[in-house]
């Protein structure tokens, strides 16, 4: 088929399939429904950056420094044996942030934590879901 005949083949084509569609939009006077809306974006509750902290667990603090936030991430900051613990975080809707640590195979801890009045954060750290020890972060 030469070059001119399947254009002419084709705007045929497109003139009845336009045709058809707007008879059918003609005949059809419900329209279509609007998609859901997107879900407003969480506020982050913890700026990035380094936080010091304490807890509660005794001789903890001799090990623990704290926790290193980026946008999804956390690290645990440690002294010398353990230079640093990595997992996801992910916020949710009552403003505590939560961190799973499966990325760095710990599929059994996460942690919570939650944004005080004063500035400062608390957290709960959690063994297949039950919590084990508190931990506090500040700048």
């Amino acid at each position: 088929m030469d070059i001119m005949r399947k254009v002419a083949v084709g705007a045929v084509a497109v003139a009845g399939l336009s045709f058809f569609a707007a008879g059918t939009a003609a005949a059809d006077p419900v329209p279509a429904p609007m998609p859901p809306p997107l879900p407003a974006p969480m506020p982050v509750p913890l700026p990035a950056g380094t936080y010091l902290g304490t807890t509660n667990v005794l001789g903890g603090d001799l090990i623990w420094k704290g926790k290193t936030f980026g946008p999804g991430w956390v690290m645990d900051n440690f002294g010398v044996f353990f230079p640093y613990i990595f997992g996801m975080t992910t916020p949710e809707p009552g403003g505590s942030l939560v961190t799973d640590y499966s990325p760095s195979g710990l599929n059994f801890l996460t942690d919570r934590i939650t944004p005080r009045p004063d500035g400062t954060y608390e957290g709960t750290v959690y063994i297949n879901g039950n919590p084990v020890a508190g931990y506090a972060l500040h700048k």
